[in-house]
């Protein structure tokens, strides 16, 4: 979708332009795709529902920052969010990670998730996709 991309341009383009007055190193924030999801089955309006989302980080610099959520009406584009300081080079991270999304509907109806998992070779943004229906 579109909207990733556009907010990964943004993202790179505030990195691309910040910088620290205190001395310290500079944050870097980067979107990462996400690895697996699983999807709960069961969604109850009003009612937290918790969705666990695996994913890797770039490098071993690389913190957890959240996930990058984007709502708009029933639909939900979902990525992983991480930060590292510095400029200094970082192995890579191998790992594998489980943050849990917490999901809280608030209307019935269904909800169309889009979990970015990156792009492909023609640049193409690729989605795991699937629906909660809420139905109580």
């Amino acid at each position: 979708m579109k909207r990733i991309g556009y907010s990964v341009l943004i993202v790179f383009g505030i990195l691309a332009t910040s910088c620290d007055t205190s001395g310290d190193d500079p944050i870097y924030i980067q979107v990462s795709p996400v690895t697996e999801v699983t999807n709960p089955g069961k969604f109850a309006k009003d009612s937290i529902t918790e969705i666990p989302v695996d994913y890797s980080l770039p490098s071993k610099c690389n913190v957890f920052r959240g996930f990058y959520y984007d709502a708009a009406d029933f639909q939900r584009i979902v990525a992983i969010e991480s930060y590292r300081s510095g400029d200094q080079a970082c192995p890579a991270d191998d790992n594998a990670y489980t943050g849990t999304l917490r999901f809280k509907p608030t209307a019935l109806g269904t909800y169309h998730f889009k979990f970015w998992i990156g792009t492909d070779a023609q640049g193409v943004e690729q989605f795991y996709e699937f629906d909660a229906i809420v139905d109580h």
